[in-house]
């Protein structure tokens, strides 16, 4: 298959494996060889760009595009931005009125960077450990735009007081947080977009959890990582092995990409 295509790939639980936190040589491997081919290759997560930098994922490769909070921020490849998806501020608001309630803090993500809104308390910490990240500026909400929240609640939380709000869809995460994007929005409205903008008509994408659903749905092929969610291999077009299994490689040579 030598016809340029676009590639999308989530990150935590897809490239990188979360047990660990490495992202295999194989895949690193794979995603160069698919550039040499002449193909567009794109992150498309629920991070955040200054958490892409962060984490060293932004320079992983020569990356054509970053999809971030779930498609509401999307950049070139020069890191500049090309479209954003706010939140009504009401609920942003609100929200905030949720998290300061339950004596939690909240994450406000805008388009040049991201805050705590109070000081960290234990389940923001165990959820930065799951992502290997440092611990946010600290500051008050100020009005500014916002593209994506993040809440926080003990495992297995059901983030109810939150459900409540207009405007905004939570999407509880794999430790101690839940994503708050803008409702009616996902990572394949974003990808709508790109596809627009490039004049494109379809897309692989590679994913393993719940906020993939809809990109792997509508993906010419939709490939789920083989730790990916049960209702996310339930969609897919193709299961691949675990991300420590080089998935990303075995699923690339396996579809004839390689």
């Amino acid at each position: 298959m030598n016809d340029k295509m676009l590639f999308l790939f989530d990150v935590d639980g897809t490239l990188i494996d979360t047990e660990t936190h490495q992202i295999p040589l194989s895949t690193i491997t794979a995603l160069q060889q698919l550039h040499k081919q002449g193909h567009l290759l794109g992150i498309s997560t629920g991070r955040s760009l200054p958490s892409l930098k962060n984490g060293g994922f932004a320079s992983l490769i020569d990356w054509d595009f970053f999809l971030c909070n779930n498609g509401q921020a999307i950049f070139n490849k020069k890191q500049e931005i090309l479209h954003l998806a706010c939140i009504p501020q009401a609920s942003v608001e609100k929200c905030m009125q949720v998290a300061h309630a339950q004596q939690n803090p909240i994450l406000i993500i805008h388009g040049e960077g991201e805050y705590l809104t109070a000081a960290p308390n234990e389940l923001v910490y165990q959820a930065l450990d799951f992502f290997k990240e440092l611990v946010p500026e600290v500051k008050p909400y100020d009005g500014q735009p916002v593209i994506m929240m993040i809440a926080y609640g003990p495992l297995q939380y059901d983030y109810a007081s939150y459900h409540e709000i207009d405007g905004i869809h939570v999407i509880p995460g794999l430790s101690t947080y839940a994503d708050i994007v803008l409702k009616d929005y996902h990572k394949y409205k974003g990808i709508q977009y790109l596809l627009k903008h490039l004049q494109m008509d379809s897309y692989i994408a590679f994913g393993d959890s719940l906020n993939d659903v809809e990109m792997l749905a509508h993906a010419a092929i939709g490939v789920a990582m083989g730790n990916a969610h049960e209702d996310v291999k339930a969609i897919a077009d193709y299961v691949t092995t675990k991300v420590s299994e080089d998935g990303i490689l075995q699923a690339l040579t396996s579809l004839h990409f390689l």
